[in-house]
């Protein structure tokens, strides 16, 4: 490895694997965010690359430094964790700026860069101000700027926004990104919120259980997902899955669901060949499920459902659909997720579409359009064409 990341890191915690033989490779001055539900390993893998937990086995390497027995200060890192401590007898401005001091950069420099990133993010009033006397968003900001003002050879970023307000966490974001592009400094971002991650990410790695799900660009992860794991959580609204089974008849192939079948109109995939006859799940982006009652594509076929839940967001309606088809007996719900509740799916209705829980409805549905996944291991078989 020439980069900076880990290999083979396994970190045990209690007796319990919390990484397991992770490895994980950044290039020089990539962002690289770390997504993830809660418990999969976010934290403690940027915990281990600072040396603040101790690794079981595996390597930690920064711009192809092996760095794995140095201490913490000897990493050349700037580290924001969730609800950062600020060292509170010293005001903000000292806060931001005693990392460089302990470095000892010249004091002018120290006082410039600590200008430049209060300004940046709205600090220059506080600067006279000790931790004490500031809000929980005010001091989460002073610890984001004590890691911008340095240039480090990797930032480490957990929940650098979590005790922002929704408007602090936009501005900040791009500040953030403005900083480390500038700097070409190589950041490892960890974040619970995927929309955030995306927004901000050159290629997002996707924990789960301790170990890596699939790595590659926001892109890649929202339109080829490798598994129903990174096709639940990549996505807002997350995608609607059908459980079906693969027919053919003649030259054409389609997908049973419940007593209608949805045709591919071609000829069966190569990459679905082995699975005729199989038990397999649809997964339906919301923005490819509309709205029967307004038209629809002739390659579509209409599918009744149950209106359960309507979340309206300004521009539009996300109607949440439960559908009319048999389930899957799934042997790893955490594999393969929401088919235990119901086939489910999606759509996006106008905003100022009647439309209400309880009611039906029925939805057009374009088997091209579906992600194809094993209902077994929730691994993907195959994917359609990327919308233009």
């Amino acid at each position: 490895m020439t980069g900076t990341g880990v290999t083979g890191l396994t970190v045990v915690r209690g007796g319990t694997p919390v990484l397991r033989d992770v490895s994980l490779e950044a290039d020089d001055g990539e962002l690289l965010v770390v997504l993830g539900p809660s418990g999969s390993g976010k934290s403690s893998l940027l915990r281990a690359m600072a040396g603040l937990d101790q690794i079981g086995s595996g390597r930690v390497l920064i711009n192809g430094r092996d760095v794995t027995a140095l201490s913490p200060g000897e990493r050349h890192v700037a580290m924001v964790f969730e609800a950062s401590a600020l060292i509170p007898f010293l005001d903000v401005s000292h806060n931001l700026g005693w990392g460089l001091r302990a470095q000892h950069v010249p004091e002018t420099e120290v006082k410039q860069r600590i200008g430049r990133r209060a300004r940046q993010l709205k600090l220059g009033g506080l600067l006279s101000r000790r931790p004490g006397q500031l809000s929980g968003g005010e001091r989460g900001l002073v610890g984001i700027g004590h890691a911008l003002v340095q240039k480090p050879d990797l930032f480490l970023l957990d929940e650098p926004l979590a005790d922002l307000d929704a408007q602090q966490r936009a501005e900040v974001r791009r500040e953030i990104v403005d900083v480390v592009r500038s700097l070409g400094v190589t950041t490892f971002y960890v974040t619970h919120d995927q929309a955030e991650g995306l927004a901000v990410a050159d290629r997002v790695a996707l924990l789960h259980r301790g170990a890596v799900v699939q790595v590659g660009t926001p892109r890649e992860l929202y339109e080829r997902p490798a598994n129903l794991l990174a096709a639940s959580f990549v996505g807002s609204p997350p995608i609607g899955l059908l459980p079906a089974r693969l027919v053919v008849a003649g030259a054409q192939a389609g997908f049973e669901v419940g007593a209608r079948t949805l045709p591919l109109w071609r000829s069966l995939p190569s990459a679905l060949s082995a699975q005729v006859g199989r038990d397999l799940i649809l997964g339906l982006r919301a923005e490819d499920v509309l709205d029967a009652a307004a038209g629809h594509d002739p390659d579509a076929v209409a599918l009744d459902g149950l209106v359960t839940n309507v979340e309206y967001t300004g521009r539009q309606n996300v109607v949440t659909v439960v559908m009319d088809a048999p389930l899957v007996t799934v042997p790893d719900p955490e594999a393969v997720p929401s088919i235990s509740t119901g086939a489910m799916l999606r759509s996006l209705f106008p905003a100022r579409a009647e439309v209400r829980p309880g009611q039906s409805v029925r939805l057009a549905v374009e088997a091209a359009r579906a992600h194809v996944f094993d209902a077994v291991t929730g691994e993907a078989l195959w994917h359609p064409e990327p919308a233009r």
